[in-house]
């Protein structure tokens, strides 16, 4: 059995998946912002605008 490694990277996902090379990854899990739930933390994207805004991210994971 290989040994099981934990790696915790915080920051924009778009920035941080470039370190890594094409598939490298078997499982990503993450909390997506919800929109304008979080304002304070992302900007405030308009549900009309999420879309557009999150599927560039998602795109880059498979």
């Amino acid at each position: 059995m290989k040994e099981l490694k934990t790696d915790i990277r915080t920051g924009d996902c778009l920035d941080i998946l470039k370190e890594f090379p094409n598939d490298f990854f078997d499982l990503i899990v993450t909390s997506p912002p919800y929109a304008d739930s979080r304002s304070k933390t992302y900007g405030g994207i308009k549900p009309d605008k999420y879309v557009a805004w999150f599927l560039p991210r998602t795109e880059q994971t498979g």
